[in-house]
């Protein structure tokens, strides 16, 4: 064979190595966090909660089904139904109202919290379980808020 059709040869075969399916999509698990909680006068609390996508899609979260706890007591829960669409890598917030279960207390200072449950997608479709420790700080200058 001639030089000019090795050359050829070599060069197609890179040209169509080249041509791969693109980025490798990746779906990993969601997860949320507590942004800010608000102690109502009524009792209520008020939360605003940060979801994540992990993903290097973008996800629409259609709802949350999670309980909060604080040192080993369970709070309250969560059970939303919403759309939230996030881009891959992204995050955003939603806020939510919590009733304390009876003899549940204010928080006092910093302290430690669990949220933990399901997170739902409609796109794509999915069940995502998770679990997230943090701790929240009294926020300087707003009574009854922590961040």
């Amino acid at each position: 064979m001639k030089l000019w059709t090795w050359i050829g040869i070599v060069l197609g075969s890179l040209l169509l190595a080249s041509c791969g399916g693109g980025p490798v999509k990746r779906v990993s698990p969601p997860t949320a966090s507590v942004q800010e909680l608000v102690v109502r006068a009524d009792g209520n609390w008020h939360l605003r909660v940060r979801l994540q996508n992990f993903s290097n899609v973008p996800m629409t979260f259609s709802g949350i089904d999670a309980e909060l706890e604080t040192g080993d007591r369970a709070v309250g829960t969560i059970k939303l139904s919403f759309k939230l669409d996030i881009p891959g890598e992204s995050a955003d917030v939603f806020e939510a109202d919590l009733l304390p279960l009876a003899g549940t207390r204010a928080p006092v200072g910093d302290f430690a919290y669990r949220l933990h449950g399901t997170i739902s997608s409609s796109e794509p479709k999915g069940n995502f379980k998770f679990t997230r420790e943090s701790q929240l700080s009294p926020a300087p200058g707003l009574p009854g808020t922590w961040r």
